[in-house]
């Protein structure tokens, strides 16, 4: 799977359900007053963090999450249903912000697993017209509609957690100490620049499976990385919480001069 550090995403909750306009209708009952259900409330939209993704690259390719609406209210003071909230599943570390007109704002951050967040409420059902029958108007031949959920437009960005983190110059071993301590599979090549994106490997101790260090390999960052110069440093930005940074430094035969 590519890895994909941003994401630019649409949520939208469901719609609650309109109220009814309904009366009483049996036989032998004369004037059995208004019996109108209430409509059901629109599921909301869920953020929750897993550790089961590493990535942002599934959000490149759905853009769009939308939660059901409420059913309406019917007769007989039967209420509608209300729509299933929609949870979506985002790596831990990352922090979503909501585009606006003005700008953008953080909402959340998810650091830790299995947090959730609410980030789109749905719509309130409207009420039956039972609801509004009175002394002084006892046939309401009206109810209320269901509110409309919330839309939000989201930018997701990616922070990854790792425990230790690689920084060097291109070609200075990374990738290569990452696939010697790990099972990770960095792409490994004899010209610079080889690695286009952070690669995760894990360590696990063999007396304690329980005790694991996640390695980070950065791309190869040179002078001028600030300014856009080679690969810039987004894939160190995207790793801002890590906890160590590692510095890989290249052992140079005599004779031999770093063109960086």
């Amino acid at each position: 799977m590519r890895f994909v550090d941003e994401a630019t995403i649409t949520v939208r909750a469901g719609n609650g359900g309109n109220g009814c306009v309904s009366f009483r209708r049996e036989k032998f009952v004369p004037r059995g007053g208004p019996d109108g259900g209430d409509g059901g409330d629109g599921g909301s939209v869920i953020l929750r963090a897993s550790s089961r993704l590493l990535s942002l690259y599934d959000f490149r390719l759905q853009r769009t999450y939308e939660a059901p609406n409420g059913q309406g209210g019917m007769g007989s003071q039967c209420h509608g249903r209300k729509g299933d909230d929609l949870t979506v599943e985002l790596p831990v570390g990352t922090q979503i912000y909501e585009l606006t007109d003005d700008g953008e704002t953080l909402l959340a951050d998810l650091s830790d697993p299995e947090t959730v967040f609410v980030v789109a409420q749905g719509g309130r059902g409207g009420k039956g017209n039972e609801h509004f029958k009175s002394s002084t108007n006892r046939a309401p031949r009206f109810a209320q509609k269901g509110e409309a959920g919330q839309e939000r437009s989201l930018r997701l960005e990616l922070k990854i957690l790792a425990d230790a983190g690689l920084l060097g110059l291109p070609n200075a071993g990374k990738s290569t100490f990452i696939s010697k301590v790990s099972a990770a599979r960095p792409k490994i090549a004899a010209y610079p620049f080889t690695t286009l994106t952070p690669n995760l490997g894990v360590m696990i101790d063999d007396a304690d499976p329980e005790q694991r260090l996640v390695i980070a390999d950065i791309p190869g960052l040179i002078e001028g990385a600030h300014a856009g110069q080679g690969l810039g440093h987004r894939g160190a930005a995207s790793t801002s919480s890590t906890r160590n940074w590692c510095a890989s430094t290249p052992t140079l035969a005599s004779g031999c001069s770093c063109r960086w």
